[in-house]
C-alpha cells in the first residue's frame, strides 16, 4: 500500500475530515476520519450517531468512501423538520441545509 493517501476530489485525508463511508452491511453513512495508518494504507472510520465499536479500519483506496453529498444532508433537514412537527419553520444558515432547502410549510 502507498504511504501517501490519493487524491481523490471531494475527500480529504485527514484527522477530523467528514465524509460518507459505507459499513460492513453495505449502508452509507456520514463518517469521520479517526486515525491515519500511513504505513498500512488505511484509516479509522467512525459512523456518527453509531458507539465507537462499530468504527472500521478501511484502506484509503476502497469503494467504500466517498465525499459528504447534499443529498445525506437533505435528508438530515427534513428528518428534522419531520420529528418537530413545525407547521412553518425558516431555515437559518446555522442549519446544516443545502442552499435550496429555506422554507417549508407542513400543513
Amino acid at each position: 500500500m502507498s504511504k501517501k493517501p490519493p487524491t481523490r476530489p471531494g475527500i480529504v485525508f485527514e484527522v477530523g475530515a467528514r465524509l460518507e463511508a459505507q459499513d460492513y452491511l453495505q449502508k452509507w453513512y456520514t463518517s469521520r476520519i479517526e486515525k491515519m495508518d500511513y504505513e498500512e494504507g488505511r484509516m479509522l472510520i467512525h459512523f456518527e450517531r453509531w458507539s465507537h465499536r462499530y468504527d472500521e479500519w478501511i484502506y484509503w483506496d476502497s469503494h467504500r468512501l466517498r465525499p459528504l453529498d447534499t443529498p445525506s444532508l437533505k435528508k438530515e433537514c427534513l428528518r428534522f423538520l419531520y420529528t418537530t412537527r413545525i407547521n412553518h419553520l425558516q431555515l437559518l444558515t446555522r442549519l446544516p441545509c443545502p442552499p435550496l432547502l429555506h422554507t417549508y410549510r407542513l400543513d
